[in-house]
């Protein structure tokens, strides 16, 4: 088992996508600062919490259904690979590119590898 296929990492993940939403749903004027720069229209910009206040929980059901977890940061691949077009069409600085490019890359090998669940197919609860 690897970090990345853990499950408290799953549940790190989404505590910080949680409170990421939360940022965004205020939105934190960096966070608004940085919507206007990537030119985000305003009757757009709820979804952006709602999406990721929705993938932080499709990562804390790794305890219940690693299928939907794994899923999940399938999704936040792809995701993060928009953002990350998106950074580099608005030729963003690197210090918000490289957060994008991070999640992108540890998401795609959460992604690879799937999460660790109970040995034979038990269900992750059960462990």
């Amino acid at each position: 088992m690897s970090v990345l296929t853990a499950r408290p990492t799953y549940a790190a993940l989404a505590a910080f996508l949680a409170g990421d939403a939360v940022a965004s749903a205020i939105p934190v004027p960096y966070v608004a600062k940085n919507m206007d720069a990537m030119r985000i229209p305003a009757e757009v910009r709820w979804a952006v919490p709602v999406a990721k206040a929705a993938t932080a929980l499709g990562l804390v059901s790794v305890f219940r259904f690693p299928g939907v977890a794994r899923l999940t940061t399938g999704l936040l691949t792809a995701y993060f690979a928009g953002a990350l077009g998106i950074h580099l069409r608005v030729r963003n600085r690197a210090a918000n590119i490289v957060p994008a490019v991070l999640l992108l890359v540890v998401f795609a090998a959460m992604t690879a590898q799937g999460p660790h669940t109970a040995g034979g197919g038990v269900r992750a609860l059960e462990s």
